[in-house]
């Protein structure tokens, strides 16, 4: 799978004419998940780096890795008998959210329009971008982490670039988030689910967005939304916080943390050849 990956980048890299430079991996963790007198389990997890050039132009990309590797013993000697990307799963709730969410219909989630509140606002982009490379390998302590982080990162963003919260008290409407890290924290599906922000966008509540047809129309700031498997299901968000020298979008994400990843995921290991976008343009 990895090495799949791998190939796909060095792909990716073609297709756009640029050139690979200098990688690096570096380990943050390792972990033995299971260990026995012919088979070990480990956990590992590192940072990777790679830099390519395109148009002349010196580009970088960081990411987080992690995988787990399985050693077996072969004689004297320990060799990699597997190796398999670590994928961070829904939780309950996350599960509960897109199950109702996509088995109740996409028209079945409630969008609210704020204007009538007072929720009205101007876009600060730059303050937005700041946020996503101020937070893009941490967690901010005023919000929860979760196993997948992705949308809840980028609500922040939008927050950090002046977008008000929509607050009802009801997690199918609005979108906001309540309690700072407590255990008792509670927040929208809008929110923090990939599939309901997708939907809150596109239905225009309160943030107010225009849909393009293509990655390069987009903007620093503006929102791309992935459906790995091109089943109706969306599962993962980013936030555009560059542009390369031929005005494609570079994007910042939690779950695996990135930064300035080329925004189509073709080196993802979600990626399937029925991956579908939708860009969203912030007015």
């Amino acid at each position: 799978m990895i090495q799949a990956c791998n190939a796909r980048r060095r792909q990716q890299l073609s297709a756009r004419n640029a050139r690979p430079l200098k990688s690096r991996l570096q380990l943050s963790g390792i972990q033995i998940e299971k260990e026995g007198t012919t088979e070990i389990i480990v956990r590992v997890e590192a940072n990777e780096w790679y830099a390519y050039q395109l148009e002349n132009q010196w580009y970088e990309q960081e990411k987080e890795v992690r995988t787990r590797i399985v050693l077996r013993k072969c004689e004297e000697n320990w060799v990699v008998e597997q190796e398999e990307p670590i994928v961070a799963h829904l939780n309950a709730w996350e599960s509960e959210a897109l199950e109702v969410l996509c088995l109740g219909g996409n028209d079945k989630y409630e969008v609210e329009d704020g204007s009538e509140h007072g929720l009205r606002y101007t876009y600060d982009r730059l303050q937005a971008v700041r946020y996503a490379e101020a937070w893009w390998d941490g967690y901010n302590p005023q919000f929860r982490h979760f196993d997948v982080d992705c949308t809840n990162f980028i609500s922040q963003c939008l927050y950090a670039g002046g977008i008000p919260m929509r607050y009802t008290g009801n997690k199918a409407t609005g979108w906001w988030y309540r309690g700072g890290n407590s255990p008792s924290a509670q927040w929208s599906h809008s929110w923090a689910v990939a599939h309901s922000f997708r939907w809150y966008l596109e239905k225009g509540g309160h943030i107010k967005t225009e849909v393009k047809t293509s990655a390069g129309e987009l903007s620093l700031g503006d929102v791309i939304c992935y459906d790995f498997d091109g089943d109706g299901r969306w599962q993962h968000s980013t936030i555009v916080v560059a542009k390369d020298s031929q005005g494609m979008p570079l994007v910042n994400a939690h779950t695996t943390n990135s930064r300035h990843r080329y925004w189509d995921y073709h080196d993802s290991t979600a990626y399937t050849p029925r991956i579908q976008y939708r860009f969203f343009h912030i007015l």
